[in-house]
């Protein structure tokens, strides 16, 4: 996906489709009263959506509002809307059923467009009741929502703010708080359809009782097919005492929450001077030059490139493997808290406030500089930064003080 154009086009087509559909539907509601929601006055709604598409880890974060519907809506069915390049990352929470998670493609402007109507389709042929709105970065899956034909909408509103312009196809629309963690404002978007009176959106402190977080346990029987398969590629998969993984890329779309790979490369030779150590490096094919920068320059004895070999089950199985993982903010930091891996992420353009991976294994790295975080809901997740020194401010020592503090802990 191109970035930059997604920020066009959803700018310059974006803002005049919201606002002649919000326009659209006041002209109709002079006429007639907002639907209500299809579970009938006096009974509790039934069918829930979520709606977050192009973020693999808010998916993984958005766990506990799920979780929470379930336990207040007795026979509650859920559903999500994400991009087809990330339906695992709802997959493998198993909480909702596989028929229930509906995607779109982007590979290309045309199975864009098609699978928008087909997705379109089938959200309103389910009679669906509830719509949560987890977008905070485009105004596409506030039009989703307001053609849904879904009753009752909640999502984040500007109210004062500055920020994205998503028309006004809420029926309750909830403040983004940006100094609370994601977790709790995903929460307080589905506490939203209990409120009335309140402005704005939602006036309750949101309790640890609800901050559940999911699990994922690999079969012995795929641990055992992984290892050899890393045996293939490096037999010292099977005879080091520790596995090390290394993410060193932060993505196609945001390359600039990268750490500087020689920071990788410096890394790894001290963690392999010291532990009897496999380092494997996960990612994409955008990582692979990454990859083989790393590779080349610290010898292949106790390094395997895993780039572009693994699916996002393998990815949960390495996770499942290893001791260790450093990673900057990108997908695989929050699939990590799934599992009992130690859990390492560089923060810069974001911050950990509001996007730390929720779990008790995890250790963030934050150098605080004066512009940090420059990337947020308010400016479209655009900077003009092109020296990420956020990112560079994070040493060597202090990352790799921590690696070592958890090898020599097992």
């Amino acid at each position: 996906m191109n970035l930059h154009l997604i920020r066009v086009i959803d700018r310059w087509v974006g803002i005049p489709a919201c606002f002649f559909l919000s326009l659209g539907r006041r002209l109709v509601k002079r006429f007639q009263s907002d639907a209500k929601p299809r579970s009938g006055k006096g009974k509790l709604p039934v069918k829930f959506l979520f709606i977050e598409l192009s973020e693999m880890g808010s998916a993984i974060l958005a766990y506990p509002a799920m979780r929470y519907v379930l336990s207040q809506y007795p026979g509650a069915k859920l559903y999500f809307l994400t991009f087809r390049q990330n339906r695992f990352s709802v997959d493998v929470l198993d909480v909702i059923p596989r028929g229930r998670v509906i995607t779109i493609d982007v590979e290309g402007p045309l199975r864009f467009i098609i699978t928008t109507f087909k997705a379109l389709k089938a959200i309103r042929e389910e009679n669906i009741d509830v719509v949560f709105d987890m977008e905070l970065f485009s105004r596409f899956s506030s039009l989703i929502s307001g053609l849904s034909g879904i009753g009752v909408r909640a999502g984040y509103g500007k109210y004062h703010e500055e920020g994205l312009y998503r028309g006004s196809f809420m029926t309750h629309k909830v403040f983004y708080n940006c100094h609370q963690h994601m977790v709790k404002n995903f929460l307080a978007l589905v506490k939203a359809i209990e409120r009335q009176g309140e402005h704005p959106l939602v006036k309750e402190k949101i309790s640890g009782k609800d901050l559940v977080r999911p699990c994922y346990k690999s079969s012995e029987k795929d641990l055992e097919i992984l290892r050899k398969r890393l045996a293939d590629i490096n037999p010292v998969a099977l005879s080091a005492k520790h596995l090390v993984l290394f993410n060193p890329s932060a993505g196609e779309l945001l390359p600039i929450r990268a750490w500087p790979v020689e920071n990788y490369v410096r890394l790894a030779e001290k963690i392999m001077e010291c532990f009897d150590v496999a380092v494997i490096l996960l990612g994409l094919k955008e990582a692979s030059h990454a990859a083989a920068t790393i590779l080349d320059q610290v010898g292949p004895e106790q390094c395997i490139d895993f780039t572009g070999h693994s699916s996002f089950k393998d990815l949960m199985d390495l996770l499942n493997l290893a001791d260790v993982l450093v990673t900057p903010d990108s997908g695989p930091a929050h699939f990590a808290v799934l599992t009992p891996i130690k859990n390492i992420v560089l923060f810069g353009p974001e911050t950990p406030e509001l996007y730390a991976p929720f779990g008790p294994n995890t250790t963030c790295f934050f150098a605080g500089l004066s512009c940090s975080p420059c990337l947020s809901a308010y400016n479209h997740r655009n900077t003009s930064c092109t020296d990420p020194k956020c990112m560079k401010a994070i040493t060597v020592n202090e990352v790799f003080d921590t690696v070592s503090a958890s090898l020599n802990g097992m």
